[in-house]
């Protein structure tokens, strides 16, 4: 079975700086094709993320300029976080009781990646199919 930190290998961590407007976020998240950027200051630290539905609620929906509006602004900030030796199991938790998409993953004190709620969906329907097969190996052997 496949770890958290297995399901993150060979994956790019796209990251906007503050200070960022709404305008160039937005199109640095659709050039990535990704719903949910992290945002880094200028320490590389991670002080939050902006996704399609902070784009929504406090941008579009408040009738802002994306021109003019930096990230800072209208960013999430409660970060909803995992430590890269978590189970799927505890991440898919996480996420269900926080009502998040994402889950930033941390190892020692570092972004290693975002996992979203697919990402978990899909690892768990394959422990299952797993286990299934097994299952059936073991009633249908002869």
């Amino acid at each position: 079975m496949k770890t958290i930190k297995e399901l993150l290998q060979n994956r790019n961590i796209y990251t906007v700086k503050t200070g960022t407007s709404v305008a160039d976020a937005v199109s640095f998240m659709a050039e990535h094709n990704i719903g949910l950027v992290p945002v880094l200051d200028d320490e590389g630290k991670l002080v939050g993320v902006f996704s399609e539905r902070d784009l929504v609620k406090r941008v579009i929906a408040k009738g802002l300029n994306i021109n003019s509006t930096k990230i800072d602004d209208v960013m999430t900030r409660e970060l909803v976080l995992a430590d890269i030796n978590e189970s799927h199991q505890e991440c898919l938790k996480k996420m269900k009781d926080k009502g998040t998409r994402h889950l930033l993953i941390i190892e020692n004190g570092k972004l290693a990646g975002i996992l979203a709620m697919r990402d978990l969906l899909e690892f768990d329907l394959t422990v299952q199919k797993e286990t299934i097969e097994v299952l059936h190996n073991y009633i249908y052997a002869k």
